[in-house]
């Protein structure tokens, strides 16, 4: 009797748990759903919040303020105000140290910190470029030590190139074999779950396109 009791106690714990984790992953994927629609700076906004609530929630949990990190960095994209633009991602980089003491040493949390420094350069491109752009190949390289099949730190890479002067080393012709290195990487790549991190695809591929033409 006793042993049916307990059986049965760890098969309600159990249930309870697996209840959890399907109840979060429909939330996270849920909400990962938003960042194709967002595309104004309120939209990201409302998307970071929502998911710094799902972190508190979850705080074993390093994915939530990775996203809620994602979106704050894609507000600067529409953000035409440089004084907005570094308040942004000096939230953004708090989300990510964050994650980062909940899942150390982890590719793609080091591969979001690169686009980060690469985000800051649009302030300055003359005075912050060489600057930032340092700073993102030096994460980009710890990622790869961590994994180097990940497409996203060539796309990153390859988009810094893509941007950077022919002068100094840039430009499409340049830019070219690290957007088709990434494209490689891509159609191998297989997320660990249907809420990792997986993009980046869509968008090498269109200046791929370019670069070719």
């Amino acid at each position: 009797m006793k042993k049916s009791v307990l059986f049965l106690f760890v098969i309600v714990l159990s249930s309870i748990a697996f209840g959890q984790s399907q109840d979060y992953n429909v939330k996270m994927a849920e909400k990962l759903s938003l960042f194709k629609t967002s595309k104004t700076v309120a939209e990201f906004q409302v998307l970071a919040s929502t998911f710094v609530v799902i972190s508190k929630a979850e705080e074993k949990e390093w994915l939530p303020l990775y996203y809620a990190a994602m979106a704050t960095i894609l507000m600067t994209q529409s953000e035409t105000d440089d004084d907005k633009i570094d308040i942004y991602l000096d939230q953004a980089q708090k989300y990510l140290d964050m994650a980062t003491k909940i899942k150390n040493n982890e590719a793609e949390i080091l591969i979001l910190q690169g686009l980060l420094h690469q985000s800051r350069i649009k302030v300055s491109p003359m005075s912050r470029g060489q600057k930032y752009s340092m700073l993102a190949n030096e994460v980009f390289e710890k990622a790869k030590l961590l994994n180097a099949e990940n497409p996203r730190i060539y796309y990153l890479e390859a988009m810094n190139t893509f941007n950077t002067p022919k002068m100094f080393g840039g430009g499409k012709k340049n830019a070219l074999p690290l957007f088709q290195k990434a494209d490689e990487k891509f159609n191998k790549f297989e997320p660990e779950s249907q809420i990792s991190p997986n993009w980046g695809k869509e968008n090498n591929q269109k200046l791929l396109n370019i670069c070719l033409n």
